[in-house]
């Protein structure tokens, strides 16, 4: 009966692995978050690479976009699974406006935050900001500047990526002339 006790237990010790092993391979295979929705390759009409955008979003099932716009402020919000992820807005500001002066009333981003490019973008983990570098006609009174800002933590340098490359774009877009002056 001893024998039989003993060989019992290692029978029941090994089920027990298994079954561990089995959950741990389970639980490690479903339970990984992704992004099922495709990623935009634009931020409400501004083309970027969906591959600066992708590491600013969240997992989730769907994404959507919702525009708005107030006098020399244009905004985007992405919402995964309607939730608000992802905050863009462009906006005029006098043209000795600095990165400090935009981030200091920019969610996510404070002045204090990492700079680069001689001042002129500031970013964190949850924003930046970065000055959208117009064509010479545009008006000498003012700059544009983009801003940025994500409900969750991302990498620092993936949001200076974005906020640089939405820069770019919006420099090329008809941003400079389609934003009012306030």
């Amino acid at each position: 009966m001893h024998n039989l006790f003993k060989g019992g237990t290692r029978s029941a010790v090994s089920l027990l692995w298994a079954a561990l092993l089995v959950g741990l391979a389970t639980s490690c295979s479903s339970s990984s978050a992704t992004q099922e929705y495709a990623v935009p390759d634009d931020v409400c009409g501004t083309k970027v690479t969906s591959g600066l955008l992708a590491p600013l979003l969240p997992a989730g099932k769907k994404i959507s976009a919702r525009p708005t716009s107030a006098v020399g402020t244009k905004r985007c919000r992405l919402l995964v699974d309607g939730e608000i992820a992802f905050s863009s807005s462009v906006e005029k500001r006098a043209a000795n406006a600095t990165a400090s002066d935009v981030a200091s009333s920019a969610y996510g981003v404070d002045p204090t935050d990492t700079g680069s490019d001689g001042g002129r973008v500031i970013y964190s983990k949850t924003g930046a900001v970065d000055l959208v570098n117009c064509p010479a006609s545009a008006s000498a009174e003012s700059t544009l500047w983009a801003t940025v800002r994500t409900s969750h933590e991302v990498k620092a340098s993936a949001m200076r990526a974005f906020i640089e490359g939405y820069a770019t774009a919006l420099a090329m877009s008809d941003a400079c002339k389609s934003v009012s002056v306030r």
